[in-house]
């Protein structure tokens, strides 16, 4: 009710504004204006504005989408980011303070237009520009905002050859055509002179570089001249080396987790399931590198199309990195016509991939994803003086800080962070042309010195997937370095190794229907996590995916200091293993190893604790059960002289303890004291993670069925090197 109410007070305040205008021509002695239809006028030219900006193209769709189905609030940021400063260690140590900035709706900016009567917007590539200014026309005609909406290409108006004064209101004389004004001219000066109209001036960079400077002259003469008019000017980051003195630069904001959901949960409006199945899979934590890119809405359509197509992202993340990027540097700019005549421009494709990659490389080598703009200025000099068949006269005159904010300007790689300071727009784009540029020099010393050197920097973990994603013939010999350095690990620690080839045995000896690298890891994961004499627990654990029959390592930790009741409840979990591990309840009930392996860690915290009556009754209850179902004679006869009673002192009980740790040892082989030390809890915690990388890099990468056999039957194995 209260928003009708407001839709009809809007209308009416509009329908006043043209009431306004009607009286002031029908005042005119002039038979062509009394005679002329004004509702019809203004209903006609609505409808226009409706029909040319109210559908929306998303690259790689042929279809249109409804503008205001899709569009999500755009944001606007109090200051243009390039313009702050911050020292560049700080930035490395920690780039949280890049966040630091206010945002403002941007429609409710725009409706106050007595502060924002002139607004330069700055935003990325694919940032939402032009979108944004389209839906303010859409408000217009809707009577959302109390105007007259004008919207201007400005490359349509360049390359009209009206980029003049005059040029410009007949430029503007032609959208109110289709109204049939007797005087269109006489109506635009009349409304832009009294402050009814907006001007929307859409994208400034798209204009060939000769001819910019005379459409910035034009369009600062006609703010000045229309000084009650309110005019918005949209343009790339990068490109505004021109300043317009009576305007206020503001900047679009990335999308928030909000926005992003908000902007998903329109595009899959009609099929609810599927809306449902992007919104659970987009906001898992592994796909962090995703969300990343889905702050930008021409990126984050992609990604959209990308899953309705497939219900799912796909295993080799690569692909949608490779998509995002051939958007931004070739099919952008191509799918609206704009051509760049500039010296970087010459490039092709594949030289500008070179050239990224290998300032990806080199700066993430060098433990830099922010560098300063003179160092990004020179890489860029220096790969483009090796660059062949290049103009001679455009190698004379490199300007490393002008190809720069072409490359910022054009494809949005690099952005301007803070002032003079660089990076990769995302993250996800160095990461991804680091693996490049290693994909594309695959040579195994350099393999086996980068994943050496490497694997325990968690920074270079998502490089080296997307590595092993980017080899072909050379991703087996990927994994036989990769194995190696695994084992290099604990090479050097004898109980290490002894209990890495203890749980081999097991798994070879277990009646499990599982794989044996998944048995294996059931059998790391018990014996690490019940060495219950220490302050702490850290659990490693391997989850199976049954479906696929591949092996997944997910870790996780326990810090606390143990208690009696902490204990047991640990104790009671390892019976429900399966949920932990994600494997089935039977595998926890069925198998004697690890029916009799909760009971020590159980009797152990009885010991320390206040002995009582409840848990001692349910001990001996359990354990009696436990025997009398075991099918091992030799097993149930040494375990059925063992006779625990509720009766026993603590000592007792000690001695219980002991004599059930030598029968699991002697009949099942289960049970030694390993006793690791800090140093071995550590080399530990790193060869699981590392086999953990292993298998992540296994599932996405072009690899042959039986090597991949041979591959997943290696994990948790020890080689001697």
């Amino acid at each position: 009710m209260i928003e009708t109410a407001l839709g009809i007070a809007a209308g009416v305040a509009s329908s006043a504004s043209w009431d306004g205008i009607k009286k002031y021509f029908t005042s005119k002695k002039d038979s062509n204006w009394k005679n002329f239809n004004f509702s019809q006028a203004e209903n006609e030219y609505r409808n226009n504005i409706k029909l040319l900006y109210g559908k929306l193209r998303i690259l790689g769709n042929l279809n249109t989408m409804p503008l205001e189905g899709i569009f999500s609030d755009v944001f606007i940021l109090d200051k243009i980011s390039a313009t702050r400063k911050f020292d560049l260690q700080r930035l490395l140590e920690d780039d949280s303070v890049l966040e630091d900035m206010e945002r403002q709706n941007g429609l409710e900016l725009i409706k106050d237009d007595y502060a924002n009567n002139r607004l330069f917007i700055l935003g990325k590539p694919g940032a939402g520009k032009t979108t944004f200014l389209k839906y303010i026309a859409l408000q217009a005609a809707d009577y959302e905002i109390n105007k007259i909406p004008i919207f201007v290409g400005l490359k349509e108006w360049s390359d009209s050859g009206l980029d003049s004064d005059s040029g410009l209101i007949e430029f503007l004389v032609k959208q109110f055509d289709i109204c049939n004004f007797p005087q269109a001219q006489d109506f635009i000066e009349h409304i832009l002179k009294t402050g009814d109209a907006i001007v929307l001036f859409d994208g400034l960079d798209e204009v060939v570089k000769k001819q910019r400077d005379n459409v910035i002259h034009t369009v600062e003469n006609f703010t000045k001249k229309y000084t009650v008019t309110q005019c918005l000017v949209t343009c790339r980051i990068a490109s505004n080396e021109y300043q317009f003195d009576q305007f206020k630069y503001v900047e679009m904001a990335d999308f928030t987790n909000e926005q992003m959901r908000t902007f998903a949960t329109k595009w899959f409006q009609k099929d609810a399931e599927k809306q449902k199945l992007f919104l659970e899979e987009f906001f898992k934590d592994e796909h962090e590198s995703l969300r990343d890119l889905g702050r930008i809405p021409l990126l984050l359509g992609l990604l959209c199309l990308n899953f309705e197509a497939t219900l799912s992202f796909p295993a080799r993340k690569v692909e949608l990195y490779e998509e995002a990027i051939e958007a931004l540097l070739k099919k952008w700019d191509a799918n609206r016509n704009i051509k760049r005549d500039t010296m970087y421009h010459k490039l092709s494709l594949g030289r500008k991939r070179q050239l990224f990659s290998k300032v990806a490389y080199e700066n993430f080598v060098a433990k830099k994803i922010f560098f300063k703009q003179r160092d990004l200025t020179k890489q860029i000099v220096k790969f483009l003086d090796k660059v062949p068949n290049t103009d001679k006269d455009d190698k004379a005159e490199i300007e490393g800080d002008e190809v720069l904010k072409e490359i910022e300007s054009q494809h949005g790689i690099f952005v301007e962070r803070a002032f003079q300071i660089y990076s990769f727009s995302h993250l996800t784009f160095q990461e991804y042309f680091t693996a490049r540029f290693i994909a594309n020099n695959p040579k195994p010393k350099k393999l086996k010195a980068l994943i050496q050197h490497r694997l325990q920097d968690t920074r270079w973990q998502e490089t080296l997937m997307l590595t092993v994603n980017m080899l072909e013939d050379d991703a087996d010999e990927f994994f036989v370095v990769f194995k190696q350095i695994i084992d290099e690990i604990i090479n050097d620690d004898k109980q290490l190794v002894k209990f890495i080839n203890w749980a081999d045995t097991k798994a070879q000896e277990s009646d499990m229907l599982y794989k044996l690298p998944a048995v294996r890891t059931v059998y790391c994961f018990f014996t690490h996590i019940l060495d219950i004499d220490r302050g702490r627990i850290y659990v490693d654990r391997f989850a199976i995916d049954r479906g696929r029959g591949r092996i997944y390592v997910d870790r996780f930790a326990i810090d606390r200091v143990l208690s009696r009741d902490i204990v047991l409840d640990l104790a009671f979990e390892l019976g429900g293993l399966a949920n932990d591990i994600d494997l089935d309840l039977s595998l926890a009930h069925a198998h004697k190893d690890f029916n009799l392996y909760y009971f020590l860690p159980i009797i152990k915290s009885i010991i320390k604790s206040d002995f009582k009556n409840d848990a001692l009754k349910k001990f001996t209850v359990d354990f009696r059960m436990f025997i009398n179902k075991l099918s091992d004679s030799q097993l149930k006869q040494a375990l059925s002289d063992l006779k625990p009673s509720v009766d026993y002192g603590k000592e007792q009980w000690q001695s219980f303890a002991t004599k059930l740790q030598q029968i699991m040892q002697t009949h099942c082989n289960i049970g030694h004291e390993w006793n690791f030390n800090k140093e071995q809890q550590d080399k530990l915690e790193q060869y699981f993670k590392a086999n953990r990388i292993l298998v992540q890099c296994l599932n996405s990468a072009m690899v042959s069925s039986s090597d991949r056999e041979r591959i997943e039957n290696s994990l948790l194995t020890f080689e001697e090197l």
